[in-house]
């Protein structure tokens, strides 16, 4: 009469162990590739802020200006807004303007 329940009870009792076992695992699994996922995060955003500052320090005018005194260049001509482009369809309209315009030149050149 007492073996059936006593039975059951380690049965569960074994059963719950095995799984809370293997809950225990995973999770400790996930939360060592969660560290070392927040150790690279905190790793790539210093190097971010140290480009950043870098960027900034160096794209400045008055820097600018002093690399141009010391490297001699005379003929510095600032890169005209125009021709950033938003994306390549923009640059390869561009690219067919031109060229089409070259040729009307030459061609033009050639009647003369």
């Amino acid at each position: 009469m007492f073996k059936k329940p006593l039975i059951i009870s380690l049965s569960i009792f074994l059963i719950l162990m095995i799984f809370t076992s293997t809950v225990k695992h995973r999770t400790r699994s996930l939360e060592k590739k969660i560290n070392k996922t927040n150790k690279e995060i905190v790793i790539l955003k210093k190097q971010l802020s140290d480009a950043e500052t870098d960027f900034v320090y160096l794209s400045s005018p008055a820097q600018l200006k002093q690399y141009l005194i010391v490297l001699e260049k005379k003929d510095y001509s600032p890169y005209d807004y125009s021709r950033i482009f938003q994306s390549t369809d923009q640059f390869l309209t561009q690219i067919s303007k031109e060229t089409k315009l070259i040729k009307k030149v030459l061609y033009e050149k050639r009647e003369k």
